[in-house]
């Protein structure tokens, strides 16, 4: 293993690829930077792009399209260890357009990689979700349960980490396929980046007595620092990680948590039929979903896969990660959510 290797990050532009190579320049290595070429045009805060941090951290820049097979070859050239971050994150997004850039984009640069002959180190973004919807008799989740993704964005993750983990396989290749869970941190606008805006947004905030489901939080500088600690290993990385920090806070207690910051007033509200509810809410995201996607060619506000997670008992166990020695920078979420909603409020999101 080369003493600095020349690390890639894809989707380096965005939420986490942003923090990739942030920590991999503070560590002093080698980086390659690669995103669409739109995506280094300048900051977008709306769509989670920021270049400007790219640039700041002295990275190369070669921009590419994941699923423009010949743009890789350039991009994969000299490259030891990568870091694959991009992908298409999008509960509305259509399934030909997941599978294109998740599916048959991974499988693009894993061509490509093969085509370098160099390749030491392969770190796959994954999903937490894959396993499917949780039930109390296969808790916690662990990395050797079957995946049994319930939506078309995990679906195409499924697909992509079994690409990676054949081809590293094939090649004898050290890799890790980190299946993160709802990750928040500065930057994030989808996913947990939602849920801490909308929560902090709240007044009064209002909860069901019955919303004792967990929420796996982790940090964004733990699955990026879970990424480098894991590739920097000589050996014995291999397979699946479950990235999730230690806390099993319940919905209330986020909910409390999040009124406790913001001021507002926490009021507990009688039992509910969360089925029910959850049945309803999803039949109404699909009908808002059809016509914004399908008519006005927008994002939705409410997407169906989403509200599928609505007080569901997600819980899982980080003994794989911290096994290899990895300690959680924030092994308690509530530091870092408060950190996120300065950095919220600096940038005029909240």
């Amino acid at each position: 293993m080369k003493k600095n290797p020349l690390c890639l990050v894809t989707g380096a532009c965005g939420f986490m690829g942003s923090h990739m190579v942030e920590v991999l320049a503070e560590a002093g290595y080698r980086v390659r930077a690669t995103d669409l070429p739109s995506a280094f045009r300048g900051d977008d805060l709306n769509k989670g792009l920021f270049p400007s941090v790219v640039r700041k951290c002295g990275a190369e820049i070669r921009p590419a399209d994941l699923t423009d097979r010949k743009s890789l070859d350039e991009v994969c050239s000299g490259v030891q260890w990568v870091f694959h971050v991009a992908r298409l994150f999008g509960y509305s997004a259509r399934w030909d357009a997941l599978y294109a850039v998740n599916v048959e984009g991974t499988q693009n640069l894993c061509d490509a990689l093969e085509k370098s002959g160099e390749l030491e180190r392969f770190i796959m973004w994954g999903a937490g979700g894959v396993y499917g919807l949780p039930t109390e008799d296969k808790l916690p989740l662990t990395e050797d349960m079957p995946t049994d993704p319930p939506n078309d964005y995990l679906r195409s993750k499924d697909l992509a980490e079994k690409e990676v983990m054949k081809f590293c396989q094939q090649h004898g290749v050290a890799h890790a396929v980190l299946r993160p869970t709802t990750v928040y941190g500065p930057r994030a606008v989808y996913g947990g980046g939602q849920l801490v805006k909308g929560l902090y947004k709240l007044n009064p905030v209002m909860v069901p007595a019955n919303f004792t489901a967990r929420i796996p939080f982790v940090h964004v500088r733990d699955v990026v620092g879970a990424a480098l600690h894991l590739a920097s290993r000589a050996d014995g990385i291999s397979g699946p990680y479950n990235v999730n920090d230690d806390s099993q806070l319940t919905m209330i207690d986020t909910m409390r948590f999040f009124a406790m910051m913001s001021g507002a007033a926490f009021i507990k509200l009688p039992p509910i039929p969360v089925g029910a509810v959850r049945r309803g809410l999803v039949g109404v995201a699909s009908v808002v979903q059809k016509v914004m996607r399908d008519y006005l060619k927008r994002q939705s506000p409410l997407e169906p896969d989403s509200i599928e997670y609505l007080n569901r008992d997600f819980v899982y166990s980080n003994d794989k990660l911290k096994g290899t020695g990895y300690e959680f920078v924030y092994p308690d979420p509530r530091p870092g959510l408060r950190d996120t909603v300065m950095w919220y409020k600096q940038q005029g999101w909240l």
